[in-house]
C-alpha cells in the first residue's frame, strides 16, 4: 500500500475520469500539486469522479463466481482457471487479493484527498459551500465502502473485534511513511461508522440534490450510507443494529424492489425506472469500455450468448436449483427466450441464463457433458440495440453499468436478524417479500422447522439473488456454519467435464473451514511492506 500512495502523491491531480461521460477540463501545464490543482469545486468533482472510477473492478465478481460453485467450465475454454481459481489455487501471488488490495487503495487515496482538500477550498456562494459538502459526504462514505470490503476479504473473522483486518487508511498518507500495519476489525469498524454517521450529518443539512433519476445511483448517497450500516452491522452480527438500518433503507428510501420485468432490464439495457431497486452502481464509460473491461468478458470472449466464446458458464448445482425440471431454451425471444409460465417464474434465471444456452436432457449421463450442456451466463447482456427489448448485440459493446448495492440486500439482511433472534415466521416473511418480486405469481412463504434451516434457505436465497455479483465467497465465509453448510455444492458433472478436457483439474469441493477463505495479503503489499501480518495458511 504503501507503493500505491507513493504513486498516487504525484498524480492524484491530473487523472480525473468523469463519472457521467464527460471528462473535466485538463489542468493548466505545471499544475500538478495537490495544493495548486484542487483549487476549486469542479477539481474536487473530478478527483471524486476519479475515485469512483477507481473501485470498477470486476475481478471480485469474477474470482468469485469461478472459486466458489455459481460457474462451471465452458466449452470455449481455453484453459482460463482450470490451475489457478477452479482448482482453489490461491496464494499472495493471485490475482484476485492484489486486484481488490490495490483498487481499494487507490480509490481510498483519492477519497481521503477529496475529504482533506474539501475543507480548504473557498466556496464561491452558498449553492458551492452546498456542492463542496455534498462531494465530502460522497468520498466519506467510499472510504467506509472501501475499508469494509477490505476488511470482509482480508480478516480471518468478521465478528471478531480483535481480528486483523487489513491497513487502516483513514488521512493521506505521507510517501515517507513506512511498515504501515493492519488494524483489527473494531478498529475498522469504528471508523466505517464514524465516516458513514458523519457523512449522514452533512447530506441531512443539505438543500438541493442535483443527482435524480437513475443518475443519482452513481453517486454516494444518505440511502447508501444507511445500506452500508446494515451491511456491516451484520457482517459484525449485530443483528439488532442492522434490522434497524435494514429497515430504515426499506422504508423510507422510496426504492422498491424490482418486478420481473424491472429486474432484467437492470442487468441487461440499464435502464429500469427510477427508484426501483438499485441503491448504488458504477458507470461504464466509453473509455472503459474501449479498453475491454466489461463485466461480461469475465466469463466470456467476445460476448454473452453460445456463439461469444464462453470459457465459464452456470455451474449445474445453480442450474438445477433454477430450473428443476431442466426445461430447454423456448424458440420464440419474446421473454428473452425462456417461458415465463409453467415451472420457470422466477424472472433470476431468465435473466442469469441466456437464451442461446442448449440444456442437455442427458446432462448427468452425458460422456461429452462439456460440449452437450451449454449453460451460458448472461446476467450481464449488455444494452439491447435489436428488435428485442433485451436483445444482446455485439454493436453496443454489450456494456453494463456494476451494481454494488441492491435493495434486495436489505430484505436478506433482515431475514438474517430475524433468523438471529429465533423468528422463523419473521424470517420467511422477509424472504417473501423478494420472491414475490422476483415471481410472475405471489410465493407461498416458505416454513422452517428450526433456525439452522432458515439460515440455510437465507443463503440459498443469496446465492439466487446475488450470483454472479460478487457476495457468494463472503456470504459462505459468515453464514454456512450457520447453515450447516459444510463444503461448496459443486456439481460432480462440472467437475468430470473439467477432468475430461483438461485432466488434474478435479479437487474436491472446498470445506467451509478452509483457510482459502480469507485472502492473503499480496506479495505487491509484503514486497514493500515486509513488517506486515500475513493470514494463516499463507
Amino acid at each position: 500500500m504503501k507503493k500505491v500512495f507513493l504513486l498516487l502523491s504525484a498524480c492524484a491531480g491530473t487523472l480525473f475520469v468523469s463519472c457521467d461521460d464527460s471528462l473535466i477540463e485538463p489542468f493548466a501545464p505545471g499544475a500538478l500539486t495537490e495544493t495548486v490543482a484542487i483549487q476549486t469545486s469542479n477539481d474536487l468533482q473530478g478527483l471524486m469522479n476519479s475515485t469512483y472510477a477507481n473501485l470498477y473492478n470486476r475481478e471480485d465478481a469474477v474470482f468469485t463466481s469461478v472459486f466458489t460453485d455459481e460457474a462451471g467450465i465452458g466449452f470455449a475454454n481455453g484453459g482460463q482457471g482450470i490451475t489457478e481459481e477452479y482448482v482453489f489455487f490461491l496464494n499472495s501471488t493471485s490475482a484476485a487479493p492484489n486486484a481488490v488490495w490495490n483498487s481499494m487503495y487507490f480509490a481510498l487515496s483519492r477519497a481521503n484527498r477529496v475529504i482533506t482538500f474539501a475543507d480548504r477550498i473557498t466556496p464561491v456562494d452558498a449553492a458551492d459551500t452546498e456542492r463542496i459538502q455534498r462531494i465530502k459526504a460522497e468520498a466519506l462514505v467510499v472510504r467506509a465502502f472501501c475499508h469494509l470490503k477490505l476488511m470482509s476479504y482480508f480478516s480471518t473473522d468478521l465478528k471478531n473485534d480483535g481480528a486483523l483486518a487489513a491497513i487502516l487508511a483513514d488521512r493521506i498518507i505521507p510517501s515517507t511513511e513506512t511498515n504501515l500495519q493492519r488494524t483489527t476489525n473494531g478498529v475498522f469498524y469504528q471508523s466505517i461508522h464514524s465516516d458513514l454517521d458523519a457523512a449522514l450529518t452533512i447530506f441531512n443539512t443539505l438543500t438541493t440534490n442535483p443527482y435524480t433519476g437513475i443518475v443519482r445511483t452513481y453517486y454516494a448517497s444518505d440511502v447508501l450510507a444507511k445500506a452500508l450500516k446494515a451491511r456491516a452491522y451484520a457482517y459484525k452480527g449485530d443483528y439488532t443494529n442492522a434490522e434497524t438500518w435494514a429497515d430504515n433503507v426499506i422504508s423510507t428510501s422510496g426504492i422498491t424492489l424490482a418486478n420481473t420485468t424491472q429486474y432484467t432490464q437492470i442487468f441487461w439495457t440499464d435502464n429500469e425506472p427510477a427508484n426501483v431497486e438499485v441503491i448504488w452502481r458504477l458507470k461504464r464509460t466509453p473509455a472503459q469500455n474501449g479498453q475491454g473491461v466489461n463485466m461480461h468478458n469475465g466469463w466470456c470472449s467476445v460476448r454473452p450468448n453460445a456463439a461469444g466464446s464462453p470459457f465459464y458458464e452456470v455451474g449445474r448445482s445453480l442450474f438445477n436449483i433454477m430450473n428443476p425440471t431442466n426445461i430447454p431454451s423456448a424458440t420464440s425471444p419474446a421473454n428473452g427466450g425462456w417461458p415465463l409460465t409453467g415451472a420457470i417464474k422466477d424472472v433470476r434465471f431468465r435473466t442469469l441464463v441466456a437464451p442461446s444456452s442448449v440444456v442437455a436432457s442427458d446432462w448427468n449421463t452425458n460422456a461429452d457433458y462439456i460440449n452437450a450442456d451449454k449453460l451460458i451466463i448472461h446476467k450481464y447482456g449488455g444494452v439491447g440495440t435489436g428488435t428485442s427489448t433485451f436483445a444482446s448485440t455485439a454493436a453496443n459493446g454489450n456494456s453494463n453499468d456494476y451494481k454494488l448495492v441492491r435493495l434486495s440486500e436489505m430484505y436478506f439482511i433482515k431475514a438474517e436478524a430475524r433468523a438471529n433472534a429465533n423468528d422463523l415466521t419473521g424470517a420467511a416473511t422477509a424472504l417473501e417479500a423478494v420472491l414475490d418480486a422476483r415471481n410472475a405469481v405471489n410465493m407461498p412463504a416458505p416454513v422452517f422447522a428450526n433456525a439452522t434451516q432458515a439460515w440455510a434457505e437465507i443463503l440459498n436465497q443469496r446465492r439466487l439473488e446475488f450470483c454472479f455479483e460478487g457476495y457468494r465467497y463472503i456470504d459462505l465465509k459468515r453464514l454456512a456454519s450457520l447453515a450447516n453448510f459444510t463444503a461448496l455444492d459443486r456439481h460432480p458433472v462440472d467437475y468430470s467435464s473439467s477432468t475430461t478436457n483438461y485432466p488434474g483439474a478435479n479437487p474436491s469441493n472446498l470445506p467451509m473451514n478452509s483457510y482459502k477463505f480469507t485472502f492473503p495479503i499480496p506479495i505487491s503489499e509484503t514486497n514493500a511492506n515486509t513488517a506486515i501480518t500475513q493470514n494463516p495458511g499463507y
